[in-house]
């Protein structure tokens, strides 16, 4: 009975995630993905590094034209503010739901999609499960 509390410990011990300060929204800090483009898409990141695994962001863009791509990491996703669109291959962008903050999804690794932020501004947080990166879907 000992070893089994004893691992049970151990487990829980081990499972207990990082904690970390809290982060004001007016306080994290967005960098521009492409430095050439400072007033394009931006990502400001809360936990991790997103060039080499798990990491969580808040991600800010505006309207732009959408470009069917593909992660190799799954990511979640939360609307926080604006209206937008995701689609993949198999629903046209038309027949997309329009997704206003709260709304969510999982988008699986390697699998092809499109966004569209229909406001002005659309800012979400993002979770992935392992290293940012993206191609374009033709370039499989």
């Amino acid at each position: 009975m000992l070893t089994v509390t004893a691992a049970i410990l151990a487990f829980t011990v081990q499972a207990e995630p990082t904690r970390e300060p809290p982060t004001p929204y007016d306080e994290a800090r967005f960098t521009p993905l492409n430095p050439a483009a400072p007033n394009g898409p931006a990502i400001a990141v809360l936990r991790g590094d997103p060039r080499t695994g798990l990491s969580d962001m808040l991600m800010r863009f505006g309207p732009a034209e959408p470009v069917m791509h593909i992660h190799t990491a799954d990511y979640r996703l939360v609307v926080l503010s604006g209206e937008m669109k995701h689609w993949t291959p198999e629903v046209r962008e038309e027949d997309a739901a329009v997704l206003g903050p709260g709304s969510y999804w999982m988008q699986q690794g390697g699998k092809p999609h499109a966004d569209r932020c229909l406001s002005e501004t659309c800012v979400m947080f993002i979770s992935w499960s392992g290293a940012r990166d993206g191609r374009l879907a033709s370039a499989q």
